[in-house]
C-alpha cells in the first residue's frame, strides 16, 4: 500500500515537470518564432548605432531604385525565400518596404528560417520620409 501512494506520488510530481518543461519549451520556441516592430526614429538610431546591422528592403527593384535606406540591399520578397541563404541569421536584420506590410511578412520569413534578430519598420519608407530622414537614389 505504502509503494503505490509513492508510486501515485512520484507519477504526479513526474506529470507536474513533464508539464513544467513542455510550458518552457513553448514559451522559449514563441519568443524565437517573433520579430519586433520598431518606428522609423528607432530604425535609424539601430542604423546609426550597428555597425552589424543588415538593412533589407523587400520592395521590387523599381521602387527601390526610386530610394531606398542607405546601405540597404535590395531583395524584394518574391525573392527572399530563393536569396535567404545570402543572410546571416546571426546578425540583426532591419526589413521595410513601403508602408510595413510587405515587411512584416518578410519579417516572419526570416523569422521562420530562424533568424533571431528581426526588426520590421512601422510604416515603411513612407514613415521614414515622413520622419524627414534621407533617403538615397539611384
Amino acid at each position: 500500500m505504502v509503494h503505490r501512494r509513492q508510486l501515485s506520488l512520484v507519477l504526479a510530481t513526474l506529470a507536474v515537470v513533464v508539464f513544467a518543461t513542455i510550458s518552457c519549451v513553448n514559451l522559449l520556441i514563441g519568443q524565437q518564432l517573433t520579430y519586433k516592430t520598431i518606428s522609423a526614429s528607432d530604425a535609424r538610431t539601430m542604423m546609426q548605432s550597428s555597425a552589424n546591422l543588415i538593412v533589407v528592403d523587400v520592395r521590387a527593384p523599381e521602387e527601390y531604385a526610386q530610394g531606398h535606406l542607405e546601405g540597404a540591399v535590395n531583395i524584394p520578397l518574391s525573392d527572399l525565400p530563393l536569396r535567404i541563404s545570402s543572410l546571416d541569421p546571426t546578425r540583426p536584420i532591419l526589413v521595410y518596404c513601403r508602408t510595413g506590410h510587405r515587411s512584416a511578412q518578410a519579417s516572419t520569413i526570416l523569422v521562420n528560417a530562424g533568424f533571431l534578430q528581426v526588426y520590421n519598420m512601422d510604416g515603411g519608407i513612407t514613415a521614414w520620409l515622413n520622419s524627414g530622414y534621407p533617403i538615397v537614389t539611384s
